[in-house]
């Protein structure tokens, strides 16, 4: 059968786009295995994974109506990107637990607490610095999670004493790193695990040692290295993603790459350097662990495959359903709060926060310890 040359013409673009787009899902997927000291590109094509995946979805009907078998390719990368998909839009419905299970089970939260300023009304006398309440701690409060470990907090007595009063009776043991800003507060006794790092800018890790009813427990709690952008790269960003903008300037897509994807790259390296750091402290501590905390980075980039190295699941891909974000500032909108684990137990359920009184919202994950295999008793 001959075909017109505009119909070749119009395959031949087809199957052109559908080169591209593959080669973008996939470098998406799976470029976070690169180190960014070698190249940071895959890093940023990582952060844009979830626009991919749409544009993916899209291509596989339009390439079918246009010509059948350029279909083939991108249902093609979709199959070898869904481990990737997978892992930030798990398909996991929860079911209830057993009383057994609720009887073996816990529960941690990570929430950055944005120095306990109320972001959604900071420019309110009710929501800044004078504020006498804070709407997260009163989060923490209302869902009572068994284990609460915040970043970017402060010792949070001096403010608000009456909420300190009903935190401490829920919560009779607590901790603050000054360093970093870390909070822990716990159900459970622990003690405080050594953790020698570097001075890195604007991140730092703490560790306690937790007996979980009778379980020993690591728990991890960090804050990787934030991008560090001024209020003027937040606000060409704003600009360059506002509808208003449609065709950006050559000097607005200077100052982007001079400034936001220069920080960007920094960011990222010094992301690698902390993670391999954690990673190395969690191979030095075998057994049960979590690790939660702000990662400032998506699943499947460097520094989520770095902890994954050192045998950590994570929680949200083994137990939650459906995309999530959990940074909610500047159009900023990604997963990048983690939570993961290792030992004798399983994550059966991950519930995020909706209220907006920090950047981030609040991530809960419920654990059970594994059952005693009771198969060989006498």
């Amino acid at each position: 059968m001959n075909i017109n040359p505009i119909s070749r013409l119009i395959r031949f673009g087809i199957l052109a786009f559908d080169i591209l787009v593959a080669a973008g899902l996939l470098l998406s997927a799976y470029g976070g295995a690169i180190d960014p000291n070698k190249s940071v590109w895959p890093q940023i094509f990582g952060m844009t994974f979830p626009a991919w995946i749409i544009l993916m979805l899209v291509m596989v009907p339009v390439s079918f109506i246009i010509w059948r078998k350029s279909a083939l390719l991108p249902t093609a990368a979709l199959l070898i990107a869904m481990p990737a998909i997978l892992t930030i839009s798990p398909l996991h419905i929860g079911g209830a637990l057993s009383q057994s299970e609720r009887a073996r089970s816990f529960s941690v939260m990570t929430y950055n607490v944005y120095g306990f300023v109320d972001h959604e009304f900071e420019s309110d006398d009710s929501g800044g610095k004078g504020a006498k309440e804070s709407r997260s701690l009163q989060q923490i409060i209302d869902t009572q999670p068994d284990i609460v470990c915040m970043q970017e907090g402060y010792n949070p007595n001096y403010r608000f004493k009456l909420q300190m009063d009903t935190i401490n009776k829920i919560y009779p043991y607590s901790n603050f790193i000054p360093e970093g800003g870390e909070i822990i507060f716990s159900k459970y006794p622990f003690k405080i695990v050594p953790t020698p790092q570097p001075a890195w800018h604007t991140a730092h890790y703490s560790a306690y040692e937790l007996d979980v009813d009778g379980h020993p427990l690591l728990v991890v709690n960090c804050h990787l290295q934030s991008i560090g952008l001024t209020p003027d790269d937040k606000a060409l960003y704003r600009e360059l993603t506002d509808k208003r903008i449609e065709s950006p300037t050559r000097s607005e897509l200077s100052k982007v790459k001079n400034s936001i994807l220069s920080k960007l790259a920094v960011a990222f390296k010094l992301r690698a350097e902390q993670a391999r750091h954690i990673r190395q402290f969690l191979e030095e501590h075998p057994g049960n662990a979590i690790l939660v905390g702000d990662f400032n980075d998506v699943q499947g980039n460097y520094a989520y495959r770095s902890i994954c190295s050192a045998g950590m699941r994570d929680a949200y891909a083994d137990s939650g359903f459906g995309p999530t974000i959990t940074y909610i500032d500047n159009r900023f909108y990604f997963h990048i709060d983690q939570i993961f684990y290792r030992g004798d137990m399983r994550a059966v359920d991950i519930v995020r926060g909706d209220i907006k009184s920090s950047d981030h919202y609040p991530m809960t994950a419920t654990f059970v310890w594994n059952a005693p295999d009771i198969s060989h008793t006498d």
